[in-house]
């Protein structure tokens, strides 16, 4: 069992914090949350384990850190879904390329160790993805109103979006169809892109 700092001991240098999350998080979404101790958290940031009690107090301090990243992530996606300052094909290009860089990050593994060792954690992180999938609906139907997409049901939209999402984040089905996480983000959204939009 870790030794439990003394509240003196604490350090809160947020951009020490938001670095080291922001790697860890890239290990974490990648291979889940089982495989990293403090020790091997400790090894993969250079630091000594004291230095990093410091800064978390436990692993699921630092879970709960990573989950809060990919949540302000998702925020910030909604952010750009609702901005009408930019023209709305350039928007959906840029929604493509972000969303493409994000989710591609997430493996199933890291969400089906969250969903089982966090449930709480896995139930906010769906909360916010339900949240997106209201918001991207919602820029589906301010396409079809202003004419420059089809008039296709946008809940369908959007929830195509989902799925393929669901079936990419499996490494099973990515190794079953011999096809990179890459490839099938920019085909599918150069299909859709050329099913929806109004010539």
């Amino acid at each position: 069992m870790g030794r439990k700092p003394l509240d003196k001991e604490r350090v809160d240098d947020p951009f020490v914090k938001d670095a080291w999350v922001k790697k860890l998080a890239t290990l974490y979404l990648q291979y889940g949350l089982g495989k990293f101790t403090m020790d091997i958290i400790a090894k993969k940031l250079n630091i000594s384990k004291a230095t990093l009690y410091k800064y978390f107090a436990s692993k699921d301090e630092i879970i709960d850190a990573v989950i809060q990243y990919k949540i302000q992530e998702i925020i910030s996606f909604e952010n750009l879904l609702t901005d009408d300052n930019i023209d709305f094909s350039e928007r959906f290009f840029e929604i493509i390329k972000k969303a493409s860089i994000m989710l591609a990050e997430i493996s199933g593994q890291f969400l089906h160790d969250t969903k089982i060792k966090h449930p709480e954690l896995f139930l906010k992180l769906n909360t916010f993805q339900d949240r997106a999938l209201n918001v991207a609906e919602k820029f589906y139907q301010q396409g079809i109103e202003n004419g420059v997409l089809k008039n296709i049901n946008p809940k369908i939209l959007a929830l195509t979006d989902k799925m393929f999402i669901q079936a990419v984040s499996n490494p099973r089905f990515l190794q079953e169809h011999g096809i990179s996480i890459k490839e099938a983000f920019e085909t599918y959204f150069q299909m859709k892109s050329k099913g929806i939009f109004i010539s």
